[in-house]
């Protein structure tokens, strides 16, 4: 069978791998094709697919978008992008200022807790388009805060800690919306790690399938074999895409793996082909 993996990062966001390192572990893995979803960036995928391109393996170019739904954070993928389209680069532009002004804040809070942390502590700016909570949680490992990245967020950078700034995202219609406009098809990722009521997903994805989404990431690590099941009946009764992929982070997630997560996400090629 032929795998798939739609949901990757690189290190133009919060991954550690180059778009062109990710390219080529992707075909080590025996991949047929991979979608790179950098977080409110498409800085690397052209880089991921000429990579690719010499490879033999498929890049989608793809983008994941943090959205705000009725106060809550969620994530919409955005798949088969036009990356030559003004207005998806305008917009990504007004998202990133807005991470810019968080990370600020959240550096701010860090120094007054005492933490000899600066801008360049966080990356090379020649080699970063997003800066994120992983790299903040790295600094702190790397100076000798913290032992583990784990610990640096679970004492200093997850919501309710003190040095935690919680990001402005945009209107999840607006990013629906801008994924729309520029081609692609709107996603919901991972939903059921999202803290609602019951772990019940299906009222944010009947809310968002209403204003325009397209799919669901049905597949992924964390989902069990119940919730892949609940998921998939739900998808195909309300004719929503189903995708799947591993959230791979490189070494900021260390335990999930390009293409299988912890050893056991298989995505079929065919879900591409319905993408499509």
């Amino acid at each position: 069978m032929k795998l798939i993996d739609l949901h990757v990062h690189s290190n133009k966001s919060d991954g550690t791998l180059t778009p062109s390192e990710v390219a080529k572990l992707a075909h080590s893995a025996g991949l047929s094709a991979i979608a790179l979803t950098d977080h409110d960036t498409v800085a690397g995928v052209a880089e991921c697919m000429e990579a690719g391109q010499a490879l033999g393996i498929e890049v989608i170019p793809g983008i994941e978008l943090s959205a705000d739904f009725h106060g809550k954070e969620v994530h919409i993928l955005g798949l088969n992008l036009d990356l030559t389209n003004p207005t998806l680069h305008a917009t990504l532009k007004s998202f990133v200022e807005a991470r810019e002004a968080r990370n600020k804040k959240m550096l701010q809070k860090l120094q007054e807790l005492g933490f000899d942390i600066t801008e360049a502590d966080l990356g090379k700016p020649e080699e970063l388009s997003i800066i994120a909570r992983p790299h903040f949680a790295r600094a702190l490992m790397n100076k000798g805060y913290v032992k583990t990245l784990d610990e640096a967020f679970e004492k200093y950078i997850t919501p309710g800690k003190p040095a935690y700034v919680k990001k402005a995202a945009p209107d999840y219609k607006v990013c629906i919306d801008l994924i729309h406009a520029v081609g692609g098809k709107a996603i919901l990722a991972h939903p059921y790690i999202y803290k609602f009521t019951n772990r019940n997903p299906f009222p944010l994805i009947e809310e968002l399938a209403y204003n325009g989404l397209d799919g669901v990431e049905v597949i992924y690590p964390k989902h069990y074999d119940p919730e892949v099941h609940r998921l998939t009946q739900y998808c195909k009764g309300h004719h929503l895409i189903m995708t799947g992929g591993s959230d791979f982070h490189g070494d900021n997630k260390p335990d999930i793996r390009i293409g299988c997560g912890f050893g056991r996400t298989e995505v079929p090629y065919t879900l591409l082909e319905e993408l499509k």
